[in-house]
């Protein structure tokens, strides 16, 4: 019985601190009404596996990197501190639904999902923004897309876990 509060709990705490998401807002492919399907979802593992997964991937995967997301933008998807695998990727083979860097007017790095494409570029929108990016994605302004992504546990996370499976 104890086990079985344990375990609800660590999971309420999950979802309301972001780790999951919120399920109403979250409906398979889609998110907040932003296609996402063509996005990698961001998976859960403790921070020294996570970096270790990320580096080796980046390493077999040509024209690859590895950055550190912030800021609250594209949550659920990703949460700040999500380990991010980014791979350069021809404009030409853009498809909506997914996330992809490129570097804003301001010379800002920006992580958004492709939304559409248009005449000057495609649109783009971050999942917690009430409207898509004014400014498009050009071959010009794009960095790359995100192939992987890794959410670093709390240290403490995984250890409390396996007590509660013991």
């Amino acid at each position: 019985m104890f086990r079985r509060a344990a375990r609800w709990t660590l999971m309420g705490l999950l979802f309301w601190s972001g780790g999951i998401g919120a399920a109403h807002e979250v409906d398979g492919r889609w998110i907040r009404g932003v296609f996402t399907g063509r996005s990698p979802r961001a998976v859960p593992l403790p921070e020294a596996e996570a970096w270790q997964r990320a580096g080796l991937l980046s390493e077999k995967a040509p024209d690859s990197f590895v950055l550190v997301g912030s800021g609250q933008s594209m949550q659920p998807l990703y949460a700040p501190g999500a380990i991010l695998v980014l791979q350069q990727y021809p404009y030409e083979l853009l498809e909506p639904g997914q996330t992809v860097l490129y570097r804003n007017r301001a010379r800002k790095i920006v992580a958004h999902v492709l939304v559409a494409r248009a005449r000057d570029g495609w649109r783009v929108a971050g999942l917690n923004n009430p409207r898509p990016d004014l400014e498009p994605v050009r071959p010009g302004n794009l960095v790359g897309v995100v192939i992987a992504a890794f959410q670093p546990l709390p240290e403490e996370l995984p250890r409390r876990i396996a007590l509660l499976d013991r």
